[in-house]
């Protein structure tokens, strides 16, 4: 499926790829103050089902939003919600996983613990 980028969404997407971060729903509403909260939440929502960013699942419940530039993986602090990025090869993970029987199409890593924070 191929979206209509409007102006609002665009912005959305521009901000995202210019962030090193990654961003929560309020850290986007802040800077786009004239984008209305509804449409930042369904653009989100879209961009994610489309593949277009990424949703990371913090432990408060509360979701952040990157645009990926290189695929990598996420360490995320359980008592502070900080984000470490972190790169591992697919290759590797691959062959750890041994799952012969299943074609692997994308591997998405999440480890959850303490930062030295």
């Amino acid at each position: 499926m191929t979206i209509r980028l409007t102006k609002k969404r665009q912005e959305i997407l521009d901000f995202l790829r210019q962030s090193p971060d990654a961003l929560s729903v309020a850290d986007i509403h802040k800077h786009l103050a004239d984008t209305d909260l509804v449409t930042v939440y369904r653009t989100l929502d879209l961009f994610v089902k489309e593949k277009m960013i990424k949703q990371i699942h913090l432990k408060s419940g509360e979701a952040l939003y990157e645009h990926q530039r290189q695929p990598h993986h996420h360490a995320l602090c359980i008592e502070c919600n900080k984000v470490i990025h972190f790169t591992a090869e697919n290759d590797q993970l691959k062959k750890i996983l041994k799952l012969q029987e299943f074609n692997i199409q994308e591997i998405e890593v999440n480890v959850r613990g303490t930062c030295k924070h």
